[in-house]
């Protein structure tokens, strides 16, 4: 993985079903003709190409093809993940550097870069971008952020934490989770972020972590504590894991138990398992999500260009890519998929790499156009 959160590229081992859900989230009627309202009039808006990919921009963006865009909120129910009460999917992109908080300095993005990257994506309903936000983050780019991603159609998942060490965050291990202060400063900056977009139906859900790992029954027991902390905030607000698999965890029970967890409505895959179409890792997690759904919150895949040291080219990597995302939205029980990274400024066209998507119009134009 390029320098900060996200995976080690690395593997192995696997197994399939369980229980409960979160007592939550129904849309309500009222909102329901509200939308239908909204998209009577969005629908009267004229349509527009998307702007140029690779950080070519526009000032504004096309309505979203079914008329609704992100004023949908997005619920759960089973192990599947609804808007307007149908089963729906969500397809985009990783970016931990779109802040200005984390990255090198040469790759870090201003707030018109990010504008003009969600211009140039899917205006469907289904595109979505997961974005890095840790404590005391400049909350007028989070602000941007979420005003152009509503301008776009484009959903939000945010990660408030990194449990591996990377942007400036400790790593989350037994101590972490000991330590009074780092909870209730995890809790503070979780509960100010539900307190200021509560409603905001452009952010999907929230994510705790990138990355943690069980802690000997300590997540678990976070999670529980944070899920009761969110509910009296906003008790519509969803959150997934942020796993990378049961591997990562422990034991495939304790990946059952830590989705079992109240505070917990989406399971989380990560994988770089690169010459596969679902990972090895899928069956397992899948088994172990507690009958919730699962999301694939990271999957990349090396290229370059013209493919010369490195494993495949722009086109190969799109075409494998495609098998891999028709199984993430598809497949049972998966929701959909985003691909790491979006990481402008470091990587070239001729660098054997995976998170140089933005300089990747193959890929681009996949992410944009991908119907199951």
């Amino acid at each position: 993985m390029p320098d900060a959160p996200g995976p080690d590229p690395a593997t192995n081992p696997i197994p399939i079903v369980a229980p409960p859900g979160r007592r939550r989230r129904l849309v309500i009627a009222a909102a329901l003709a509200l939308v239908v309202l909204v998209g009577v009039v969005t629908a009267v808006v004229v349509n527009r190409e998307p702007a140029p990919t690779g950080g070519g921009g526009s000032t504004g963006s096309p309505p979203a093809a079914d008329g609704m865009g992100t004023d949908v909120p997005i619920t759960v129910e089973g192990d599947r993940i609804l808007r307007n009460g149908e089963p729906w999917w969500l397809l985009g992109y990783n970016s931990f550097v779109w802040s200005g908080n984390c990255g090198d300095s040469e790759e870090r993005m201003t707030a018109e870069q990010v504008d003009a990257w969600f211009a140039s994506m899917r205006h469907d309903g289904h595109g979505a971008v997961r974005l890095f936000f840790f404590e005391n983050w400049d909350l007028d780019r989070l602000d941007a952020a979420v005003e152009s991603a509503k301008r776009n159609d484009i959903y939000l998942t945010i990660t408030l934490d990194d449990a591996i060490a990377g942007c400036g965050e400790s790593e989350k291990g037994e101590d972490w989770y000991d330590d009074q202060g780092e909870r209730d400063a995890f809790r503070t900056h979780m509960t100010s972020l539900l307190e200021r977009y509560r409603g905001e139906t452009t952010i999907a859900w929230f994510e705790y972590f990138n990355e943690p790992d069980f802690a000997d029954g300590r997540l678990r027991e976070f999670y529980d504590e944070m899920g009761a902390a969110a509910d009296e905030v906003d008790p519509d607000r969803l959150f997934a894991s942020g796993t990378i698999a049961p591997y990562a965890v422990g034991e495939d029970s304790d990946f059952l138990s830590l989705n079992e967890s109240p505070g917990v409505d989406i399971a989380s895959l990560h994988e770089y398992d690169e010459n596969e179409v679902e990972s090895n890792h899928g069956p397992d997690t899948r088994a172990n999500s507690a009958g919730k759904p699962v999301i694939v919150g990271e999957f990349g895949l090396y290229a370059s260009e013209s493919g010369e040291d490195c494993e495949r080219d722009f086109a190969e990597r799109a075409e494998q890519a495609g098998s891999k995302i028709a199984a993430y939205t598809t497949g049972e029980g998966y929701a959909g998929a985003l691909m790491w990274a979006w990481q402008p400024g470091t990587e070239n066209a001729s660098e054997c790499e995976y998170g140089n998507l933005d300089v990747d119009p193959t890929i681009q134009d996949l992410l944009r156009t991908f119907t199951p």
